[in-house]
């Protein structure tokens, strides 16, 4: 006869408090919890760090930047006042007299001729200098001296004196 070999049978299980377990696993959590709250601060104070600093460098390129506006705004106040001194000099009558006898082979006249207006056309001038001019149309006369002082200040500055007429 042939004998089957017998099942081996399993212990029972039983449940068993062990309070040193519970307190190891109670004290983890603890640690773990700990361990996120330094983590979560230590990251805080880093980014505050980084934004300080940001803060610093952005501030002190605006300084850089108005140190060399302010510079610059110095520098263009003094090349305004050089202009200005120069626009005087140049301006001055006797430069241009200079200029117009020099260059332009111009001398002071020997005697100056004035035109005489007749009466109604003086009164009316002297009364309402405007409303004359209104009726009747711009003067031959300013429009000519207008003409010559356009040809001598082109013929003095070039054309950069036409500036403002145009």
């Amino acid at each position: 006869m042939v004998q089957t070999p017998a099942k081996p049978t399993r212990p029972r299980l039983r449940v068993v408090s062990d309070t040193r377990g519970s307190t190891r696993a109670r004290t983890s959590d603890k640690a773990a919890v700990q361990f996120r709250i330094v983590a979560a601060c230590l990251l805080v104070l880093a980014c505050a760090g980084v934004l300080r600093v940001s803060l610093a460098v952005q501030a002190a390129e605006a300084a850089i930047d108005a140190s060399a506006l302010r510079a610059e705004l110095k520098d263009e106040r003094q090349e305004g006042r050089v202009l200005e001194a120069n626009k005087g000099a140049l301006a001055a009558p006797s430069r241009i007299e200079a200029i117009a006898s020099e260059t332009l082979n111009m001398r002071r006249p020997a005697e100056v001729t004035y035109i005489q207006l007749p009466e109604e056309l003086a009164a009316a001038e002297t009364a309402d200098v405007g409303s004359a001019r209104r009726a009747r149309g711009p003067g031959v006369l300013s429009t000519l001296m207008d003409l010559a002082a356009g040809e001598a200040q082109v013929l003095l500055f070039g054309d950069v004196g036409l500036g403002p007429l145009r």
